[in-house]
C-alpha cells in the first residue's frame, strides 16, 4: 500500500518591479567616484611626502600652512553655504524617484515593454493598413508619432490612427497616437 502525498498549493508569483533608469544619480555617482579617487591620490602623495619618499612637502600641508592665520572672510562663508547646498542637492537626487523605462500591459501583471518596442508595434500596425506604402514610428512614454507615406487616399491617416490605437490598447496607459500622412508623389500632409 502506497501513501499518496498531496502537493502543496502553488502560491502565485508577485509581479516584477517596474524597470527604471538610474536617473541623475547615474551621472553624479561616477563624478563623485572620480573625485574620491583624486582625493585618495592626493592623500597618498602627501603620505609619501611625509614619510620622506618624495622630496617635497605634501600639498595638504602647504595649503594648511598658507591658510594659517587667515581671518574669516566672506568667501569662506559663501563656500561653506555652497558646499552645504550641493550636499543637500545630492541627497535629494539620490532619494528622488527614478524615471520609468517601460509601459505596462493591462492584463499581465509585471509585464512591460520599452518605448522602442511600442514604436515597432505602431510601425507594423501602420504598415498593415491599406494605402500605406511606408511607415516610420517613434515612441516615448506618453506619445507615439507615426509618419506614413500613402497612395493618396485622404482617409488613410484616420485608419492608421485607429489601427495603431487599437494595437496599443493592451497597454495600461496607452500613449497618445499622432499620425502624419504624406502622399507618395508630394511632401505635403497633415498632422493631428
Amino acid at each position: 500500500m502506497s501513501a499518496q502525498h498531496a502537493a502543496p498549493a502553488a502560491q502565485p508569483l508577485r509581479p516584477a518591479r517596474a524597470p527604471t533608469g538610474s536617473g541623475v544619480i547615474g551621472f553624479v555617482g561616477p563624478v563623485l567616484a572620480v573625485l574620491t579617487i583624486a582625493l585618495g591620490l592626493v592623500l597618498v602623495r602627501d603620505a609619501l611626502a611625509s614619510a620622506g619618499v618624495l622630496p617635497s612637502d605634501g600639498w595638504v600641508l602647504t595649503v594648511l600652512a598658507a591658510m594659517n592665520g587667515q581671518t574669516r572672510t566672506g568667501w569662506a562663508l559663501a563656500g561653506g553655504i555652497v558646499a552645504a547646498l550641493v550636499g543637500l542637492w545630492l541627497i535629494v537626487i539620490a532619494l528622488r524617484r527614478r524615471r520609468r523605462k517601460a509601459l505596462w500591459l493591462r492584463k499581465a501583471a509585471g509585464v512591460g515593454i520599452r518605448p522602442r518596442d511600442v514604436a515597432r508595434l505602431a510601425r507594423v500596425a501602420a504598415d498593415d493598413v491599406d494605402g500605406v506604402l511606408d511607415a516610420k514610428a517613434t515612441a516615448g512614454l506618453r506619445n507615439v508619432n507615426v509618419d506614413v507615406r500613402t497612395t493618396g487616399d485622404p482617409y488613410t491617416r484616420d485608419r492608421v490612427r485607429e489601427v495603431v490605437t487599437a494595437r496599443l490598447a493592451a497597454l495600461a496607459k496607452p500613449p497618445k497616437v499622432s499620425v502624419r500622412a504624406r502622399p507618395s508623389s508630394s511632401t505635403s500632409g497633415g498632422t493631428t
